[in-house]
């Protein structure tokens, strides 16, 4: 009984001079992603040493009393001034939104959720947009644990403060401009933000390479 043609093995062809192409990496969120990890729990400690610190410093200069309207400056220039301070976020920048408090909480658990699951995609082979989304995720996980289990007596236990993000980090020019108050967490956001930009933005376009490639072949002849 002769075999019929479309049970016969097909073969990939080869193009002499091209590159095998290589096996698809299959989806993880551990394996080959290191670079990823590695940063998230330092600095997730750093931004919670530094806001407990920062707000113990300048409630000690202002006689031990806490209020939100506390600083210490630190340095000033003629065109900058940076102050530690002692403000409480319940919003987003510039404290926008915080009459929606309790839904922007669980909206970043959400945008947290979203982040592995774009790590669990992304192949190890994309090391610069990992460490973004690192950074990203220590910076919202910072954030996100003064909104679910920070307490102090000094202003957590009052309903106008309850879940609020502690920001201590102001730079200002008094007569020209003011930038809201961070921390560190928003700054991690930030720079693997901007980083995650300039990663995808850097990424060939596979189907562009794809379609030049086959362009030049069929241009090739047999």
């Amino acid at each position: 009984m002769e075999a019929n043609e479309s049970d016969q093995p097909v073969s990939a062809t080869v193009i002499p001079g091209e590159p095998l192409p290589a096996a698809e990496e299959a989806p993880t969120l551990f394996a080959g992603k290191l670079i990823f990890w590695i940063p998230i729990v330092p600095l997730i400690a750093l931004d919670l040493w530094s806001k407990t610190w920062a707000f113990a410093l300048v409630t000690g200069k202002n006689a031990g009393q806490f209020s939100p309207q506390n600083d210490v400056a630190v340095f000033e220039l003629s065109w900058v001034k940076l102050e530690l301070v002692t403000w409480l976020n319940r919003g987003t920048i510039w404290g926008l939104g915080d009459q929606f408090h309790e839904y922007l909480k669980f909206l970043r658990v959400g945008a947290i959720a979203l982040i592995l699951y774009f790590v669990y995609k992304t192949a190890s082979k994309h090391r610069w947009m990992l460490l973004a989304l690192g950074l990203i995720l220590a910076g919202a996980i910072g954030n996100l644990y003064d909104n679910f289990f920070h307490f102090d007596d000094a202003y957590s236990r009052r309903p106008q403060f309850a879940g609020a993000v502690r920001d201590f980090i102001h730079f200002f020019d008094p007569e020209v401009w003011n930038f809201p108050a961070f921390n560190v967490a928003d700054s991690c956001i930030s720079v693997g933000a901007v980083s995650l930009f300039i990663a995808l933005w850097g990424m060939p376009n596979v189907e562009s390479s794809d379609s030049a490639k086959v362009t030049t072949n069929s241009s090739d002849g047999p």
